[in-house]
């Protein structure tokens, strides 16, 4: 199986799982290489799959997402998640959830494709 065929796989455990308190699900996949220009090559690939089921997605900016928080508006799990761990997501809509995909850095210095399916609304 390929690492997107994986990718792919992964997500679409994470769309058919219920959620527990949070209504969220956040995964890190991991690249065939864990370089930020692996990461985004295979970001870009899966985002060009799920764009094949679900249309186009939005991109969405994150960056304000801390700012606003600090300015001490609430900002909803798992939003406030992934604005403190990615510049920006491509987000589709689909069977009553959000789907969204980045980029993160690891502890480690790699990088990995973060996924999160939720049914909160983006702030």
């Amino acid at each position: 199986m390929t690492t997107l065929a994986r990718h792919v796989a992964a997500l679409d455990l994470l769309r058919g799982r219920p959620f527990r308190d949070g209504g969220h699900h956040l995964a890190e996949l991991a690249p065939a290489d864990p370089s930020e220009e692996q990461a985004e090559a295979e970001r870009t690939a899966l985002g060009g799959l799920l764009t094949g089921r679900w249309g186009p997605p939005q991109h969405l900016g994150l960056g304000s997402i801390p700012l606003r928080a600090a300015r001490g508006e609430h900002i909803p799990r798992p939003w406030d998640l992934l604005g403190d761990a990615v510049p920006d997501i491509e987000l589709w809509r689909a069977e009553g959830r959000w789907i969204a995909l980045g980029v993160v850095r690891t502890a480690q210095d790699e990088h990995r494709i973060l996924v999160c399916v939720t049914t909160v609304d983006p702030p």
